[in-house]
C-alpha cells in the first residue's frame, strides 16, 4: 500500500524523511512516497505526482510554523482528497494548532505530533491493509517498540531547526483592505450610509479568506490546467451551453476539476452572505475618488 507524504520547506522535509524511513518499520507493507523538491513540483505533477496520488491509499501532510501557507501542499491535499475520502488526508502538525489552520485546510482531521495522535494516524494506515493488516495486539506491540525511536528523532530535528516566531495568518493587511472596500462600497449604495443589517466581521473575514485562497488555486497555482480547461474544444466539457463559469449548470461541477467546487463554493457563500448584508449594490462599485 502507497503512502503519499507531502512536505514544503526545510524543516518539514526533514521530518518527512524522518516518517517515510520509520513507517515501513512498524507496517512492513506500506511504501511510502516522498514528494520531490518544491522547485521541481511544477515539471514533474503531470506525471510522477498524479500516478502516485492515483495509487496512494491515504495522504500524510507535514505542517509547520513555516509552511503554513504552502500552496503546492494546499494544491496536493485538494487533489488527493478528489482521488480519496477526506479521512484519507492527514495533516500532521509540528509547533502549531488546529486554530493556526485556515481556509480549505479546516475540512481536514488533524494530528498533533505526539503518542496518542500518531497511533491513531499509523491505525488508520494499518487498518486501510485489508488482509495484510496487523492484528490490533501485535500493532500495540509493534508500535510500543517503534515509537520512541521516531519520537527521539523528531524532537531532535526540531531542536535543532528552531522556526523563529512567524507571524501566521500573513494575509490579515489585505483582509482589512479587502473589508476596507467593501464597507465603502456598501456605504456608497443610493440611499444607504451603512450596512442594513450588523454583521460578524470574523465570519465575513473567513469567507474572503477562502475565496482568496480558492481564486489563488484557479488562476494562478493552477492557472495552466485551469486555461487549458477553458478552450474552445474542451470547455464544453466543463460548462453546459446554458450556463458560466460561476454557474456551469453541469451535474459534476468537479468532475476532472478538483479545485472548481472549493472556489464556486466560496463565491457563493461569499455572494450570499453579502447579499444577505446588503453589502452589494448594482452602482458602479467606486467613483473617481479610489481607495487606492
Amino acid at each position: 500500500m502507497k503512502v503519499f507524504i507531502s512536505w514544503s520547506g526545510k524543516l518539514s522535509q526533514v521530518i518527512g524523511e524522518a516518517i517515510k524511513e520509520w513507517l515501513p518499520g512498524v507496517l512492513q507493507n506500506v511504501k511510502p512516497y516522498f514528494t520531490p523538491a518544491d522547485i521541481e513540483k511544477g515539471s514533474r505533477w503531470n506525471a510522477d505526482i498524479t500516478k502516485e496520488l492515483e495509487q496512494s491509499k491515504l495522504g500524510i501532510f507535514i505542517y509547520t510554523k513555516d509552511n503554513l501557507d504552502s500552496q503546492w501542499m494546499l494544491f496536493e491535499a485538494g487533489a488527493i482528497s478528489k482521488t480519496l475520502d477526506s479521512s484519507k488526508v492527514c495533516p500532521i502538525l509540528f509547533g502549531l494548532d488546529n486554530s493556526d489552520f485556515k481556509g480549505p485546510l479546516t475540512q481536514f482531521q488533524t494530528s498533533q505530533f505526539n503518542k496518542i495522535d500518531f497511533k491513531k494516524l499509523v491505525r488508520t494506515i494499518n487498518n486501510s491493509l485489508g488482509d495484510s493488516k496487523l492484528e490490533d495486539k501485535i500493532f500495540d506491540e509493534v508500535f510500543e517498540m517503534w515509537w520512541p525511536k521516531l519520537e527521539t528523532k523528531i524532537n531532535k530535528i526540531l531542536e535543532s531547526n528552531k522556526v523563529e516566531n512567524i507571524e501566521l495568518r500573513g494575509d490579515r493587511e489585505l483582509l482589512e483592505e479587502i473589508l476596507a472596500i467593501t464597507r465603502m462600497t456598501a456605504k456608497r449604495s443610493i440611499g444607504i450610509t451603512r450596512p442594513k443589517k450588523t454583521y460578524s466581521n470574523e465570519i465575513f473575514e473567513k469567507l474572503v479568506s477562502e475565496y482568496i485562497h480558492a481564486t489563488d488555486l484557479i488562476f494562478s497555482l493552477d492557472w495552466i490546467y485551469t486555461n487549458e480547461c477553458l478552450r474552445d474544444h474542451i470547455v464544453e466539457n466543463f460548462i453546459s451551453k446554458k450556463g458560466d463559469f460561476l454557474n456551469p449548470k453541469n451535474l459534476d461541477e468537479g468532475d476532472n476539476w478538483g479545485n472548481r467546487p472549493y472556489f464556486l463554493n466560496s463565491y457563493r457563500k461569499l455572494k450570499s452572505f453579502m447579499e444577505d448584508n446588503d453589502m452589494i449594490t448594482q452602482d458602479s462599485v467606486f467613483d473617481d475618488d479610489l481607495p487606492f
